[in-house]
């Protein structure tokens, strides 16, 4: 990743996908230097994905609404809205929505877009006559693209076949409900959950979900050792990267390679989804915030004594305070530091 990149909601490719459904393209390996691709779906109850296997990415989903059982491996995990599941590459895995859904969904490294454009339909161009996706379509995109469809859709019963590309030694498959979230008191009294840290990711990502009112605002502060993504659910704000500066509402994503120098300022309550690649960034949340499941300590605040020192014991840096909305860029002063 070398160069920051942001998009709002309307500008991400948009694919025809499964019974009619739209399969937007968030993040592909153009934006993110191939650590990462990002997409986000609707889906009926009762959509299935066929059994499959991934040689070469790990999937994360995150359920945004609804529900659905997945099942990865020996493993079979019934998840609700805010809930996550980690696929690691290289174990079958399958999916079926047990009420209507709104999905998020992660691969690391980047590559599974090649998979949803070569079955999917770009909707910004003409739909060919009598187009349609079918098992001998997705078969192809499959093998084009590093993955085996081992058999169709699992009933609510079912088991998947115990087939694999390879040793199944690169992730243990893991999934949790919204209140088995690690949960941290952060900047603006907002709550900093992680979803998924590099304990569960093998240290390839960390997500985290947070939620935070108008007017919160982060100092300029710069990464050493991750780059960060972030999409806005709900709200907005602006963003600020090395030189440039976004203004995003709902939809929009941010990404900022390690070494870029960034900043955010909300302009109305919004939650955020978070990812950092590789993981590691959780311990600074860790140092510095407040775990809320234990008991609050008289007079704590979140400091910017508290941020300095957890940056410099993790890797970060705090180059300045936070920038107000005029302000079209980072100081070149802080960009020099």
């Amino acid at each position: 990743m070398t160069f920051p990149y942001a998009a709002q909601a309307t500008e991400h490719q948009q694919l025809e996908w499964l019974n009619g459904g739209t399969m937007q393209v968030l993040l592909a390996a153009e934006h993110t230097g191939g650590h990462l691709a990002m997409f986000r779906s609707l889906a009926p109850a009762g959509a299935a994905s066929p059994a499959h296997v991934h040689s070469r990415e790990d999937e994360i989903v995150m359920m945004l609404s609804g529900s659905a059982t997945f099942w990865s491996g020996a493993s079979r995990f019934e998840v609700e809205a805010g809930g996550v599941a980690f696929l690691p590459r290289e174990v079958p895995h399958a999916y079926r929505i047990t009420s209507d859904a709104e999905m998020l969904a992660l691969s690391t490294p980047a590559g599974l877009e090649g998979f949803f454009r070569g079955a999917g339909h770009d909707r910004s161009e003409p739909k060919p006559a009598g187009w349609n996706i079918t098992p001998a379509t997705m078969g192809q995109a499959a093998a084009a693209n590093g993955q085996t469809i081992l058999g169709p859709p699992l009933g609510p019963d079912g088991t998947l076949p115990m087939t694999s590309t390879g040793p199944l030694n690169t992730g243990t498959p893991y999934a949790a409900q919204p209140d088995e979230h690690e949960a941290i008191e952060w900047i603006g009294g907002g709550l900093m959950r992680i979803p998924l840290s590099g304990q569960h990711t093998g240290g390839r990502l960390t997500l985290f979900r947070s939620s935070a009112a108008a007017g919160s605002a982060s100092p300029v502060y710069v990464h050493h050792r991750e780059d960060e993504i972030m999409l806005l659910l709900s709200g907005s704000g602006v963003f600020w990267a090395g030189e440039h500066r976004y203004e995003l509402s709902a939809g929009g994503v941010f990404v900022v390679p390690r070494g870029v120098p960034m900043a955010y300022r909300l302009t109305s309550d919004a939650e955020i989804v978070a990812v950092t690649t590789p993981a590691g960034l959780e311990s600074f949340f860790r140092r510095a915030g407040r775990d809320v499941r234990q008991p609050r300590p008289d007079g704590w605040e979140l400091s910017d004594d508290a941020l300095a020192e957890a940056s410099r014991a993790t890797g970060q840096a705090v180059l300045g305070p936070p920038l107000g909305l005029d302000d079209r860029m980072i100081p070149v002063e802080l960009l020099k530091s």
